[in-house]
C-alpha cells in the first residue's frame, strides 16, 4: 500500500497540505476521514433520586446518610443513630452540592454517574472530614419522618428493611436553612454548636415497615417518606 500527500503551492515557496491519499492495490484512492470527536459517557443526575450510605467512623460509631433529589433541590440527612443528626436543604447543578445544615455542618457531594461521593464535616472541635459513597435505592426505601407535638422523628430505611433513625424532642420547626455566610463563619459556628448539645434527642422510635406507623407519645403517628423538594 503506497501513500502520496497532496500538496497545493500558494505564493512563493508556501505549500498547504490538503491531505493524504492511498493507493490501494486496485488503483482506486481514498481520503481518510477525520477521528470522530470523543462524546461523554457518564450519566447525568437523576430528576428524582435517593441515595444512602452507611459510612464507618474512627470512632466506632456509624455514620448513616441519605440523600435525596427532586430537580434541582435536594434533601440531605446524616445520623449516628443514637443522639445525633443533621438535616441539610438546598439544590444541586450537574450533581455537584455544597450545603450547610442549621448547625454549621459541611457537605459537599458529586455525582459520577452511578454513585454520589461525598463528605460530611460535622460542626464539632477538630472534626474531620467524613468520606462516603452513596448508591441510589428505589422506593420503599429512602428518607421518613414524622412529626408530633414538639418532636419529629427521622428515619433512613434500607433497601433490606432495617433503618436507622433519631428523634429530636425539642422543636420540629428548626429544620431551616441558615444563612450559608453566617453558617460560615466561625462565630455563628460556635454557637450552633451549643445550641445542638442542648437538644433533647433520642433514638427514634420502632416504625413498623410498610405502614410506616409508630407510637409518639402515646399516639399513633405516620411517617411520610421525604422528597428532595420538600420543606419543614
Amino acid at each position: 500500500m503506497t501513500k502520496y500527500t497532496r500538496a497545493l503551492l500558494v505564493g512563493a515557496g508556501a505549500v498547504i497540505a490538503l491531505g493524504v491519499l492511498t493507493a490501494c492495490s486496485s488503483g482506486s484512492q481514498e481520503i481518510a476521514s477525520p477521528t470522530s470527536a470523543t462524546t461523554s459517557t457518564v450519566a447525568p443526575m437523576p430528576s428524582s433520586a435517593t441515595f444512602i450510605a452507611d459510612v464507618p467512623e474512627t470512632n466506632g460509631e456509624t455514620m448513616t446518610m441519605a440523600i435525596t433529589v427532586e430537580g434541582d433541590k435536594v434533601v440531605a440527612y446524616a445520623t449516628n443513630g443514637t443522639n445525633d443528626e443533621a438535616y441539610f436543604f438546598g439544590t444541586q447543578k450537574d450533581g455537584q452540592m455544597d450545603l450547610m445544615s442549621m448547625y454549621g455542618d459541611n457537605l459537599k457531594v458529586s455525582f459520577d454517574g452511578g454513585k454520589l461521593n461525598g463528605e460530611v464535616t460535622m460542626n464539632e472541635p477538630e472534626a474531620a472530614p467524613v468520606k462516603f459513597a452513596a448508591s441510589s435505592v428505589a422506593a420503599p426505601a429512602g428518607l421518613y419522618t414524622a412529626a408530633h407535638d414538639n418532636a419529629r422523628a427521622t428515619w433512613v430505611v434500607r433497601p433490606d428493611h432495617t433503618m436507622t433513625g433519631v428523634m429530636d424532642n425539642s422543636a420540629p420547626g428548626d429544620h431551616k436553612v441558615t444563612d450559608a455566610i453566617m453558617a460560615r463563619d466561625q462565630a455563628f459556628k460556635d454557637k450552633v454548636r451549643q445550641m445542638r448539645l442542648d437538644r433533647q434527642m433520642q433514638q427514634a422510635p420502632q416504625m413498623t415497615y410498610g405502614t410506616w406507623s409508630m407510637q409518639m407519645d402515646g399516639s399513633t403517628v405516620t411517617a411520610v417518606r421525604v422528597t428532595g423538594d420538600m420543606s419543614f
